[in-house]
């Protein structure tokens, strides 16, 4: 694990102890941009939604076997076994993040006797081998590829392995719009401790050399906004002290800067592995 990596899991780790974003997100356990289907949603519901999205979009079903990179605390793998009957296997940076999907697992089973889920701590850039010796029919990676954007040839060398000929890829994420460079978009790398941000005609070629075909990509930028804009409104709901708020505020106001001043468009994006 690098010492970015090491950084990004004790900060993960701090925030999962703070339980700051489980209160944003209403308990969900989930953190993620969100999908809106109704303008009245909550932030909570729209977390939801977007992970339900990737399942029927992609059609799990009581067949699939799905990896979710970047779980979290599991609950959105955890929600797709129940609502698809998938088996499910998350990965994360973060032991805090582990910890809870494990607990999470013993509830769950509870109201689905045969839920087969599995979680394992670590990073996506080095996957486990528990993980590396199983074949999925869907990998998905919900507001996480960004981290590894300067390392993409070696994720997707990964991917490339565990996933079936025929299975999907399926990820939410942030890219660079076409006619804007890197060094415009400097500030939205630094905030997102990211390396560099690719184009989605960039992703498209390094999946291609990995022998996979970009088949889908929507844009969700106003559901990003949206989303911002319900986070920082429940920061101060929820009465948190200008030294935990105002950082939050920033960060989340520098992604809907770049996206509507057309810089940064964030997608969801789907991709078969070839046969």
């Amino acid at each position: 694990m690098t010492g970015v990596e090491n950084s990004t899991r004790e900060e993960f780790n701090e925030k999962a102890k703070s339980g700051i974003m489980d209160q944003v997100f209403d308990d969900t356990g989930y953190i993620t941009v969100g999908y809106y289907k109704h303008d009245d949603e909550t932030i909570g519901q729209s977390a939801r939604n977007i992970t339900e999205r990737l399942g029927e979009i992609s059609g799990m079903s009581g067949e699939s076997h799905v990896l979710d990179l970047g779980c979290g605390s599991g609950r959105p793998a955890l929600d797709l076994a129940v609502k698809f009957g998938c088996s499910v296997v998350g990965l994360d940076l973060s032991d805090e993040h582990i910890e809870m999907a494990c607990r999470s697992v013993v509830g769950y089973k509870a109201g689905k006797k045969d839920l087969q889920a599995e979680f394992y701590q670590g990073s996506f850039l080095e996957i486990p081998e528990e993980i590396m010796k199983q074949r999925f029919t869907h990998v998905i990676m919900q507001t996480s590829l960004f981290y590894v954007h300067h390392k993409a040839e070696q994720l997707f060398k990964q991917v490339n392995t565990i996933l079936k000929p025929g299975g999907l890829f399926l990820a939410t994420d942030f890219y660079r719009t076409p006619t804007v460079d890197q060094a415009q978009c400097q500030d939205f790398v630094t905030m997102n401790s990211m390396t560099k941000i690719l184009s989605l005609d960039e992703l498209k070629n390094i999946l291609l050399r990995h022998k996979m075909c970009l088949s889908k990509h929507e844009n969700l930028d106003s559901h990003l906004v949206k989303s911002k804009q319900h986070a920082i409104k429940k920061f101060y709901e929820l009465g948190l002290p200008n030294e935990v708020i105002l950082p939050m505020v920033k960060f989340c106001t520098n992604r809907m800067d770049f996206v509507k001043n057309g810089k940064v468009t964030f997608q969801l994006v789907m991709a078969e592995r070839m046969k």
